[in-house]
């Protein structure tokens, strides 16, 4: 590997920042509502925490087999298992995956912008200012999303924290009990809803080919995960334990209304939402970017189109497939839909160890 190709390469911070900037989307603004409305209880964080550790240790498998099977990417896997044909079908299935959740991330921005920020400003234009931008760093590649994602963690994590202080003064301790109340069907019926607010962890699978030293993809992936999920947790229990349970249901951006229930008297800025919906719309931005770019790859790979050819068409069809929802409500319910599939994909490797190995057995003994 020369020098140049090396550089160009992800170290383990920046794999890192990829996943956990990828994680960060609107799951973070919505899961509090469709956690409680599923669960029904005060419960959600257990399920957070219970499906976290089952991830982890799906996490920990894809790497096994990944080390096991060393494949260059896992489109190359696929048609290693399937056949070329086959193999490609699938891969094209993946790459409309990545352009359905681009597409959901763009438009879920875009309803947040205009219910908070621009409510005289039409959908279809923010939409085409947000993706245009987006495109111009998916062209720069990975090298740039590698320089440009640690530092969106790093400002997104300090002023979340800074703003989850302010907001212990409304936080009821008692909007949290009883603990088990329901039993523990109320997290079982929940785990789904929690897998759907997972989304982005699936990335690992394609990551490895962009990093310097492969050996780091468990712990890049288990510290990428671990990072939103640990944010999920602590905005579930204050979201609950400060607006209720009730109230929650209600709510399509429970995370905001939080922010908007306090300020603090004396400060220059005494409302902290603005700050959340700045931080949000770089979060939402990373996600697009994220998906944008292993679309691309994936039409790369498949049809072998130039770079920027690629870049361009995901780009509209996304555009377009952003405004297919006519509502917020229409849009949750595609979100939920996505979220399923993404559970397919995370488990396809499982299924495609077993056949690769059976094929590189037979063909090793002929």
């Amino acid at each position: 590997m020369s020098q140049k190709t090396t550089q160009n390469k992800l170290t383990t911070y920046q794999g890192t920042a990829v996943i956990s900037n990828t994680m960060l989307g609107a799951g973070l603004l919505t899961m509090p509502r469709a956690l409680t409305l599923k669960s029904n209880s005060p419960d959600g964080w257990l399920a957070l925490g219970l499906e976290g550790i089952i991830f982890i240790f799906l996490i920990y498998l894809n790497t096994l087999i990944m080390k096991k099977h060393q494949y260059p990417s896992f489109y190359d896997y696929m048609k290693e298992g399937l056949g070329k044909w086959a193999g490609n079908i699938v891969n094209l299935m993946i790459c409309l995956y990545f352009i359905g959740v681009a597409s959901f991330e763009a438009r879920a921005m875009a309803e947040m912008v205009k219910f908070f920020l621009l409510e005289r400003t039409p959908v279809p234009v923010t939409l085409f200012i947000f993706i245009a931008c987006a495109v111009y760093l998916i062209i720069g590649g990975m090298s740039d999303m590698g320089r440009l994602f640690p530092f969106y963690l790093t400002i997104t994590i300090i002023i979340l924290l800074v703003v989850f202080s302010f907001s212990f003064k409304i936080f009821d301790l008692d909007n949290l009990r009883p603990v088990l109340g329901q039993g523990v069907s109320s997290i079982m019926n929940s785990l789904t809803v929690v897998s759907v607010s997972f989304l982005g962890i699936e990335i690992m699978l394609f990551l490895p080919e962009y990093l310097k030293n492969k050996k780091d993809t468990f712990r890049l992936s288990a510290m990428g995960f671990s990072i939103p999920i640990m944010l999920y947790i602590i905005t579930y229990v204050l979201v609950v334990g400060a607006l209720t349970l009730q109230d929650v249901k209600t709510m399509i951006w429970p995370t905001i209304a939080l922010f908007q229930s306090f300020e603090i008297k004396g400060l220059f800025i005494e409302r902290f939402e603005s700050f959340l919906l700045a931080v949000w719309i770089i979060q939402f931005f990373g996600t697009y970017v994220s998906y944008g770019y292993f679309a691309t790859s994936g039409l790369n790979k498949i049809f072998g189109l130039k770079k920027k050819i690629g870049v361009i068409f995901v780009a509209i069809v996304t555009y377009f497939g952003s405004l297919l929802s006519k509502d917020a409500n229409k849009l949750m319910l595609f979100s939920d839909i996505l979220g399923y599939i993404f559970l397919g994909l995370f488990l396809l490797p499982l299924l495609m160890f077993a056949v690769v190995a059976v094929k590189r057995k037979v063909k090793k003994a002929q």
